[in-house]
């Protein structure tokens, strides 16, 4: 594949931008004036020149740009770099030239004076004026240009690195709760227990596949909360109900991996302290004009945050770190909703459409 370097760039611009000035300075001479062969050698002989110079400026510009520490030194740059390359053109075009004119020794002699040069020289400044001033603003464009990627590729992997820790938070936090559902279960029922091993190690597997990925299908991320509640609904039994309603629009849709864990797991734990049995759940997908809205619903009352930590040492770090995943993946472009009720609580996560497809 073709990568676009700085040097590349250069010698594009620089081969178009004097082939179209050269085109354009000869269609309208043309209009002014009769070209014969000398006239036309003439002058492409000095465009030649002026291409071959500005060629060669570009070395001193880029060292002297590289060690210009405020942009207020540019335009004294540019004016004594113009300067001198002009005096060099001026000399170099009309010593070359004079020998293409007849008495060409007489005529050099003659332009070779102070007001003679600055008349011949005028054209020249101008052109290289223009031709420094767009080299360094192109340049500073560039520059400036590959600071903001710089800036915004740091950015991006700082948000992935902080996602990350915040998503590894979760499996400790979940493996914790799926082996205390397993140890209650053992004295149980042994065979129950084994398949509670089983499905904890499917999680697991989904875990370790999607360890490097920040975002993940819906459908992929509901396979592994069903393996969640295949675990609880083994311990629960009868006291636990489950509904999905997915809509099937909804199911390529790319969301943050290990989002709906914290939802369930908070729904599985704190319905069980409130509810009347069963403890009925819910999960919901669907599209709305903002987006995609996924809604985890259960039966029983909202346990204030406050009230919570203080029972439990510090549990509900789920909701906190959803939350804050959600902030550094989305910004301002998802809602995040409690609904409580006397008989039940909704999370409910709306994500923006421009962010669903990666």
């Amino acid at each position: 594949m073709f990568k676009l370097t700085t040097s590349k760039l250069f010698w594009i611009l620089q081969i178009i931008g004097w082939v179209s000035y050269y085109i354009i300075y000869t269609a309208i001479a043309t209009l002014f004036k009769k070209w014969n062969t000398e006239d036309l050698m003439l002058y492409t002989l000095t465009y030649i020149l002026g291409f071959t110079i500005t060629s060669l400026l570009r070395y001193p510009y880029g060292y002297l740009y590289s060690r210009i520490e405020r942009l207020q030194w540019l335009p004294i740059v540019i004016i004594i770099g113009s300067a001198l390359a002009t005096l060099c053109w001026t000399y170099i075009d009309m010593y070359v030239s004079h020998f293409f004119w007849p008495n060409g020794t007489e005529i050099l002699k003659q332009r070779i004076v102070f007001k003679q040069m600055l008349r011949y020289s005028l054209i020249y400044a101008i052109l290289l004026t223009a031709w420094s001033s767009l080299y360094f603003g192109v340049k500073y464009a560039l520059d400036w240009q590959n600071e903001k990627q710089h800036a915004r590729e740091a950015e991006m992997m700082a948000q992935k690195a902080q996602m990350e820790m915040l998503r590894y938070q979760l499996n400790p936090h979940f493996l914790f709760n799926s082996l205390n559902s397993i140890r209650a279960l053992v004295d149980e029922n042994q065979n129950h227990a084994k398949e509670m091993i089983t499905e904890l190690s499917e999680f697991l597997r989904y875990s370790l596949l999607h360890k490097d990925a920040v975002f993940v299908t819906l459908m992929g991320e509901l396979e592994a909360v069903k393996h969640y509640f295949s675990i609880e609904k083994k311990r629960f039994e009868e006291k636990l109900e489950i509904e999905y309603h997915i809509a099937n629009n909804t199911q390529n849709c790319q969301i943050l991996s290990f989002l709906l864990h914290p939802l369930v797991e908070n729904a599985v734990k704190y319905g069980m302290k409130t509810s009347p049995m069963p403890l009925k759940i819910s999960i919901t997908t669907q599209k709305t004009g903002f987006g995609l809205l996924i809604e985890v619903c259960n039966s029983g009352q909202w346990i204030d945050r406050s009230h919570e930590i203080a029972n439990t040492g510090g549990a509900g770090i789920g909701l906190k770190n959803v939350e804050k995943r959600l902030k550094n993946a989305y910004h301002e472009n998802y809602r995040m909703e409690v609904i409580k009720s006397e008989t039940h609580c909704c999370i409910r996560i709306e994500i923006k459409e421009a962010y669903l497809y990666g």
